[in-house]
Order: C-alpha cells, then structure tokens, then sequence
C-alpha cells in the first residue's frame, strides 16, 4: 500500500454526481501546494486527442493533460489550477502496474487530488471521499470493499 500523506482521493456514486466539480474546488482551495490531480476511467472513452502519451499499451493508459483543450475532466482539472493533470483508463487490476509508473513521475508526499474509487485499494490518502446525490446514494457493488475507508461522504449539489 502506497502511503500518500497529502493525497485526497474522490469516489462518487455513479455518473453526474459531481466528482469533477469537487475536484476542482480542491484544486483551488489547495492552489498554494501547486496540486497534482489524476483522473482514473476504468473504461476507454477515446478522447485521448490532445494529451501526451507517458504510457500506453493494451493493458492501460496513462496521459498527461499539457493543455486547456475542451471539455475533458482533465481539461477542466488543468483550468482548475492543478499544476499537472494525468489521465489513465485502466482496468481495476492494472492499477498496481500504473502506480509504479506514477511513482517514477510523481512525489506521492506532494497535494494530489484522485479522481478514482479502485484506486484506494492500493494507495493510503489523507483523505477518501465519497461524492453522492439524491438519487444516487449508494456505493456501487463493485466497490463495497472499500466502503469502510470512506472519510466523508458528500451530498454534492451541482448548480
């Protein structure tokens, strides 16, 4: 297990509950520590134009988002203030794989702000946080393993 002292990683409930929109308010809340932000998709979404390739093959992916392009998270991380943003899709099972590599890029001891719920599973965060609506308060099955670290759940209102 990765211990990341200054590391808040971000969870949600499902699609549209707001994960993006706190990560950016961290960002901005924690702009004097120069954050790091990281968004996880455990699926392919083919919006990798833009970005430069760190590491990819068929197992994952890992980008960084160099530039304020369009309508991406990462994108939007990046406007936030972070002051460097990867994006990675990877299966849940190749995570240990893309922490070794973001190891090699990325002080772990620095602010990083983690959009990803599988990614718990191997790092220690300051903080675990579980973004939630009112349609939508439960944690996905896929991730019930991990509802015991969960440090704050947050009924996040998107305006």
């Amino acid at each position: 297990m990765l211990k990341a002292p200054n590391t808040i990683i971000i969870s949600g409930t499902g699609r549209n509950v707001g994960k993006t929109t706190y990560a950016m308010q961290l960002i901005k809340q924690y702009a004097a520590e120069q954050p790091i932000a990281i968004k996880i998709s455990s699926h392919s979404h083919n919006q990798t134009q833009n970005l430069i390739p760190i590491k990819v093959n068929s197992d994952f992916g890992i980008w960084e988002q160099a530039i304020v392009s369009d309508f991406k998270d990462s994108s939007k991380m990046l406007k936030a203030g972070a002051s460097k943003v990867f994006y990675i899709e990877a299966k849940d099972a190749y995570l240990p794989q893309v922490l070794e590599i973001l190891s090699t890029i990325i002080d772990f001891n620095k602010r990083i702000i983690i959009e990803s719920a599988a990614i718990r599973r191997y790092i220690q965060p300051e903080q675990f946080i579980l973004i939630y609506s009112d349609d939508n308060s439960e944690i996905k099955e896929q991730n019930k393993d991990i509802e015991k670290y969960i440090t704050s759940r947050i009924n996040f209102h998107i305006s």
